[in-house]
């Protein structure tokens, strides 16, 4: 989407981004959900269809005239007979954004340039914007500014107290994955604002480790999500491009020395699903102590249990930090056939990345 932004703005179209910003009950569309609007009536993504998108629509015309951005409250309250999505019966907050080739600042142009590029390197960003304020100074809704790495890369918040009010918040929305509208107030001052937090994430990874009959539909899995996929083997005849011509990077060779070499992140989520204990446990206890976001290892309760003992007599692992891993790996949901359990293994990812209550089957998830 911020490809086509960009080149609309460099065509010297002025478009509207409407991005819901809040919701209250049920809505089709989560916070952070976005819709452009363009002058010659193209329009990519949605913020849910239905009357209400249609109303955000005409609001987008009059903000694409005027310059000026606006909030639209949206009901999704039509009768319950009806056959149009705003039967959800929530509220959306949708703030609409006018963006266009401002030739002072050039703007618009640079917060392309930089969404792109974050999309590109698979780096984490917050792009924010002010929603409304109060004795703020000049400061006016529709002022942003475009943070990555701690620093401001782009912008046009000119209030020095806002400004850092909303560097230091941008790191709370970051490190909880979470796009959110947060009330800021500054400091030794009676100025308050509402400030967009739009979260661009870093790409979240997933090492697969074991090229077994499992991996194919976790991959399939996980590939949707938009996971990077690395799947790692000592076999050659299983860890290879004709079986995983999807995945992002095949790596041959030793799995637990393999794993030492890859970098693991916040955003790395670990699979072990080898073909047995053997291999299950050098390559855990190469990951225990990585910041790694899920770490999940397959086996039986009997075998998992047995394992951890060991780690926890035999070596002196802290049981606490056993504690992290997900083992058993995946959901109860019963699962069977390998699609099933690729099912709840990726589910359970979701799980630990939302925040989710479903129930795991690993021996400590009572304990979490």
């Amino acid at each position: 989407m911020y490809g086509q932004v960009k080149k609309f703005v460099e065509e010297g179209e002025t478009l509207a981004i409407a991005t819901i910003v809040s919701t209250l009950g049920s809505t089709p569309r989560e916070v952070g959900a976005q819709m452009v609007v363009t002058a010659s009536g193209e329009i990519l993504g949605t913020v849910g269809g239905g009357c209400g998108e249609a109303e955000v629509i005409r609001e987008a015309v009059q903000v694409i005239r005027s310059h000026r951005p606006a909030l639209v409250k949206v009901e999704l309250m039509d009768d319950i007979e009806s056959d149009s999505p705003a039967v959800c019966g929530g509220i959306l907050n949708v703030f609409v954004d006018p963006w266009w080739n401002d030739s002072d600042s050039a703007l618009c142009g640079k917060l392309a340039d930089e969404l792109l590029r974050v999309r590109r390197d698979g780096a984490a960003a917050v792009l924010a914007t002010v929603i409304k304020a109060e004795n703020c100074g000049a400061a006016v809704p529709g002022e942003k500014c475009f943070i990555r790495d701690g620093a401001v890369k782009a912008g046009n918040i000119n209030n020095g107290e806002l400004l850092k009010a909303v560097i230091a918040e941008a790191e709370v929305r970051l490190k909880r994955e979470e796009c959110r509208q947060v009330a800021l107030a500054l400091p030794g001052t009676d100025g308050k604002a509402d400030v967009f937090f739009q979260v661009i994430p870093a790409v979240r990874k997933v090492i697969i480790v074991g090229a077994g009959h499992l991996a194919i539909p976790l991959v399939k899995f996980a590939k949707t999500l938009g996971f990077h996929i690395t799947v790692v083997d000592d076999r050659v005849m299983y860890a290879n491009r004709n079986r995983f011509p999807d995945v992002d990077e095949i790596l041959v060779g030793n799995m637990a020395e393999t794993l030492r070499g890859i970098p693991i992140t916040p955003q790395t989520y670990i699979v072990l699903i080898t073909r047995g204990h053997q291999f299950d446990e050098p390559c855990l206890r190469e990951v225990l102590h990585s910041p790694a976001k899920y770490i999940g290892m397959i086996g039986s309760r009997r075998r998992v249990k047995a394992c951890f003992i060991r780690f926890v007599d035999g070596e002196g692992i802290p049981e606490e930090l056993l504690k992290k891993v997900y083992a058993p790996i995946g959901l109860d949901i019963r699962a069977e056939s390998p699609e099933e359990i690729a099912l709840s293994i990726v589910a359970e990812m979701v799980k630990v990345r939302r925040g989710g209550t479903a129930q795991s089957l690993a021996v400590h998830d009572e304990k979490r």
